[in-house]
């Protein structure tokens, strides 16, 4: 009998489900949307209910497409966004909205840790700089200003865990790669540093117990079956967090590699084959965590927004190329993309700053906000169009950088991933503004791939993940950069960076901050 292999992506703002075959085919697909919930300026929550339902549907989208029997797949991986969670009563049941990794609410909280730390001690048991993203703040954030929800909370769950427990599986864990932006960690043997729990007066045994081999969690109960269209029984298997998984299904599994997804979040990983040296690495600006390959550590830069500042043009200012987009049957991306090549690399002085949720690595600038610099009256809405995605991987760049630092060299390969790993025209953007040669994968949602292998390999149903990666991760090649192009790229990503620090270094994010806060009522 052949056999699939399925892969759950629940992202941030929607679930891509998709089936293979052994040789990373897609047979199947389904893709649903939810939204996030933004109550006060930096909040993010979620409706774990409402991410359920897309779930399922993007699930029974893509067993009902499926051409085989659907006893033939036979394992299932899950890739999660990692720094969400949400707490939860014994009977599994959500006591609030999931608070959402890109949530910036815990600032006060963050300087505690700063304080009772130090930028540098809590980097070195962490692997990670001091970030009001982190769980760890908005756990103290949550026991301090909703004690009622703590109070009741059992344990705090990341999404993982949540949704294998809804499609059958019992057993209470968590995998450290979905973890890694808990900023709860000993990155030195990736357990729970009980410290931090203890300093923050936080309750250990609310966290879920952390499980590090890749194994079978359960099998897909008869509810399970019903709300997804996946056959009663089907194997379950945790894959890991998303740009975990993303960094499996495109390959990267060496030292020297990189991947960089561009989803809802940019995220750039590279494998560490043993810990990092943190005294050597404290002013890198790179954070540092669990790959989903057992016992084995990565490094990350990240650009909170990315792929939602495309949506949130393409809902605010992009209407036109929605409708045309329904008319030809197109996505309106790739007309927003379209009208953008209508402008001149650098779009002639328009700058667009996408700090929608923090500047992340390499400065960690938890109040940054985004923003346009140099609009006159000549840019048109192909100059803007293009600024935006300029702008996304202008930030990029300074994590590009700062990872190459860490490396001590440049990475010998850069693999695209994620929806915005579709555009050529993006993709060949961002070889020009890194002056890199990157590389586009044939399945550019590697997150659902990786779960896929994931899941697979703990099911005991391929052998392992590298052999795995290698019969069912394919690239189209390699991307050059255009060097002239870069120079001119360079030129203005000097001023984007050089802008970015002003405000940062002189307080104007935090006076905004500050000032938002004093009239918005952020209770």
């Amino acid at each position: 009998m052949e056999k699939y292999f399925a892969g759950i992506d629940a992202g941030t703002t929607g679930t891509t489900v998709m089936i293979f075959d052994r040789d990373g085919t897609i047979m199947s697909s389904g893709y649903a949307e939810y939204r996030t919930k933004h109550p006060h300026p930096g909040w993010v929550d979620q409706d774990m209910h409402e991410l359920w339902e897309g779930l399922c549907t993007a699930a029974k989208q893509a067993t009902s497409r499926f051409k085989g029997d659907l006893t033939q797949i036979v394992s299932i991986g899950v890739s999660s966004q990692r720094g969400s969670f949400v707490p939860v009563d014994e009977n599994w049941q959500p006591l609030s909205d999931a608070i959402v990794w890109s949530d910036g609410r815990a600032t006060k909280e963050t300087q505690w840790i700063i304080d009772e730390f130090g930028d540098d001690g809590y980097y070195s048991i962490t692997g990670l700089n001091p970030s009001s993203l982190w769980v760890y703040p908005k756990l103290k954030w949550l026991k301090e200003n909703r004690p009622e929800i703590y109070g009741k909370t059992w344990k705090f769950l990341n999404g993982q865990e949540w949704i294998l427990h809804n499609l059958g599986s019992t057993e209470l864990f968590a995998n450290p790669s979905a973890l890694n932006y808990n900023g709860m960690f000993d990155i030195k043997t990736l357990e729970y540093a009980p410290e931090l729990f203890e300093r923050a007066g936080l309750d250990l045994d609310m966290m879920p117990p952390i499980v590090h081999e890749l194994r079978k969690v359960g099998v897909v109960s008869a509810e399970g079956a019903a709300a997804t269209g996946f056959a009663e029984g089907t194997v379950l298997s945790p894959g890991g967090g998303d740009q975990q998984c993303a960094a499996v299904g495109s390959g990267v599994t060496k030292a020297g590699m990189a991947e960089l997804s561009l989803g809802t979040a940019a995220v750039m990983v590279a494998q560490l084959d043993e810990a990092p040296d943190m005294a050597e690495n404290m002013t890198s600006g790179v954070s540092f965590g669990a790959h989903a390959i057992p016992h084995r550590w990565d490094m990350e830069g990240t650009a909170h927004a990315a792929g939602v500042v495309l949506r949130w043009w393409r809902d605010t200012y992009g209407q036109p190329e929605v409708e045309a987009a329904k008319a030809l049957d197109l996505s309106p991306y790739d007309l927003i993309t379209l009208e953008a090549s209508q402008a001149p690399i650098g779009s002639d002085g328009l700058l667009f700053f996408p700090f929608f949720n923090s500047q992340a690595n390499p400065h960690f600038v938890d109040h940054a906000r985004g923003g346009m610099l140099g609009l006159t009256q000549i840019h048109s809405r192909h100059h803007a169009a293009r600024a935006v995605l300029e702008g996304v991987i202008y930030e990029l760049r300074m994590a590009v950088e700062s990872m190459e630092g860490a490396l001590g060299r440049p990475f010998d390969t850069i693999r695209l991933s994620g929806g915005g790993a579709k555009s050529l025209f993006w993709s060949q953007m961002q070889a020009d503004i890194y002056g890199r040669p990157v590389e586009r994968l044939k399945v550019s949602e590697c997150a659902v791939l990786g779960a896929a292998i994931l899941g697979a390999v703990g099911a005991g149903e391929l052998t392992d993940i590298d052999s795995a990666v290698d019969a069912m991760v394919h690239t189209h090649g390699f991307i050059e950069p255009n060097m002239e192009a870069h120079a001119v790229y360079t030129d203005f990503f000097n001023v984007f960076e050089k802008a970015f620090l002003a405000w940062a270094d002189n307080g104007v994010y935090n006076d905004l901050a500050e000032v938002t806060a004093r009239h918005s009522g952020t209770d």
